[in-house]
Parts: structure tokens; C-alpha cells; sequence
């Protein structure tokens, strides 16, 4: 679809110039001469777009595997040392005298020094179909007043409920807590180098590709088997047969050319590669 809708946009226009400058000075030559210079023009932005949105779209996609990358890694991390991971983020992000408070099989407790007020901070290692409920917030800021303790941050691999959020709007007078959803998590690991480097996303990416390749390739030897070109044949007879009883007798016809396509490839290999064996 994408090559048809790139080759007709080309076609209109070189023929939509032509048709107004030849209006315009009836003139074949001068008129086609016009429509190629737009048609080129044209094709030459066209080009420079693309590559932008290319860029983009190769920044993006390099980003959503290094984050994809990340998760994982997170997920398969013990609480020991997701502890070490978050303490590593927290000191480059500016946190001092960073201690751990406690920690169970769900969240890890600390507490640090951040621009010279006592902060606490949560975080709950949690899949992303699992969201912080209102309940952890409540406990978190019960862990507060205990402390005594006016800022708090809640870090979390996931996300919160929407009632989080509107619990935090009615308690920010009296405590400054900063909730960090998984992707705001990640913004912070990539704004503090701790991303995977371009070799590793290169490595991730080969993978996928050898991968895509390998499927494609099994797909495609599931699809020339030589047990398939009876079932091709049978397929094309019965599409034959059924094109004409009914209104979409071109369609039947195609696909009917398709499949026996299919048939003839399937025998011909067959035979080459029993000859191949003989030999």
C-alpha cells in the first residue's frame, strides 16, 4: 500500500503540473520540462522528510529497546540488589548518607539527605500490569509521621493508581512527596548514563533480526514443503470451482493462481532435491 499510494502521488502531480502549465501555454515540451522540475522538487523534500522522520523514529525505537532492556533486568534483580540499583541512582541524582530503613519481598525502605532536608524513599519492584494501589501510599506516609519526616519519594517499576494521585493533591500541604512511575524511572536512569551503550543496543537489535530470520526461514520451509503441493492443488481446485458461484469470481481466480503457483514450486523442488540427494 505504501509503494502504490508513493507511486500515485508522483503520477498526479507530474500530470496535475502538466495539465495547468500546458492550460496555461499550450506547450508539450515546455509543459512536460515544468511538471518534471516539480516532480523532482517534490520527491527531493519528500526524500529529506522521510530521512527526519527516520531519525526520529530510529531514536525512538532505540530507546523503547534500551527501556525494554532495562525493565527486564530490574525484574530479575533480587531485593539486595535492586537496593544497590536504586542506591546507585539516588547518589548520582544528588541523594547523601543514604541508609536502608528495612525491606521486604516487595519494597525496599531508605532514607536520605537531599539538598539538606531528611527524605524517605520507597520503592516497589513491581510488573507493569500491577499498579501502587492507595493502601502503599497510606503505609508509606504512616512510615513518615513516624520519622518524622516531611518529604518522601515513591519510586515504583509500574505504575499508580489514579487514586494515588488525588490522595496526593489533598496531603501536599502538609508532606512533599514525589511519586515516579516506570516511565519517569527510566528518564532518570537515561539522563544519568546508566542506560545500555549503543554496542548493546546494537547487540539486542542483531538479535532480533537474526531471530526474525530464523522464523521467516522456517516459515518458509513449513511453505514449500513438498507435503503442502497436494494441498495447493486441491486449494486451487476447489477456488476454481467456487468462483463461480460466487460475486467476487476475479478474487477466487487470483488467489486460485496463487496457490497453484505454489503447487508447481513445491513439485519442482521436490524433484531437485531428491535429484540433490541421488547425487
Amino acid at each position: 500500500a505504501k509503494v502504490v499510494d508513493y507511486i500515485l502521488w508522483r503520477i498526479l502531480i507530474f500530470f496535475g503540473t502538466f495539465i495547468m502549465a500546458f492550460l496555461k501555454k499550450p506547450n508539450l515540451y515546455l509543459s512536460t520540462l515544468k511538471a518534471i522540475i516539480v516532480l523532482c522538487i517534490y520527491h527531493i523534500i519528500s526524500i529529506i522528510i522521510r530521512r527526519k522522520k527516520l531519525e526520529e523514529q530510529k531514536v525512538q525505537k532505540r530507546n523503547m529497546i534500551a527501556s525494554q532492556r532495562i525493565y527486564k533486568e530490574i525484574l530479575n534483580k533480587t531485593m539486595d540488589e535492586m537496593k544497590e540499583y536504586i542506591t546507585e541512582i539516588l547518589i548520582k541524582s544528588g541523594f547523601k548518607e543514604i541508609k536502608s530503613i528495612g525491606n521486604d519481598h516487595k519494597s525496599i525502605v531508605l532514607q536520605a539527605v537531599y539538598n539538606h532536608n531528611d527524605t524517605m524513599i520507597s520503592c516497589y519492584n513491581y510488573k507493569t500490569d500491577f499498579d501502587i494501589e492507595l493502601k502503599e501510599l497510606k503505609e508509606f506516609l504512616c512510615q513518615l509521621t513516624e520519622h518524622k519526616i516531611k518529604k518522601g519519594l515513591i519510586i515504583t517499576t509500574s505504575d499508580f493508581t489514579q487514586d494515588c494521585y488525588n490522595y496526593l493533591d489533598r496531603i501536599n500541604d502538609n508532606y512533599n512527596i514525589l511519586l515516579i512511575n516506570k516511565e519517569k524511572l527510566f528518564k532518570i536512569i537515561e539522563s544519568k548514563e546508566m542506560f545500555p551503550t549503543d554496542e548493546e543496543i546494537d547487540e539486542v537489535i542483531e538479535n532480533q533480526i537474526s531471530k526474525k530470520k530464523k522464523n521467516w526461514n522456517q516459515y518458509k520451509v513449513a511453505a514449500l514443503s513438498n507435503k503442502k503441493t497436494k494441498g495447493y492443488l486441491f486449494l486451487s481446485i476447489f477456488l476454481v470451482i467456487a468462483s463461480f458461484y460466487t460475486p467476487y469470481t476475479i478474487y477466487y481466480m487470483v488467489i486460485a493462481s496463487i496457490t497453484m503457483f505454489l503447487t508447481i514450486i513445491t513439485f519442482l523442488l521436490h524433484i531437485y532435491n531428491k535429484k540433490h540427494l541421488q547425487q
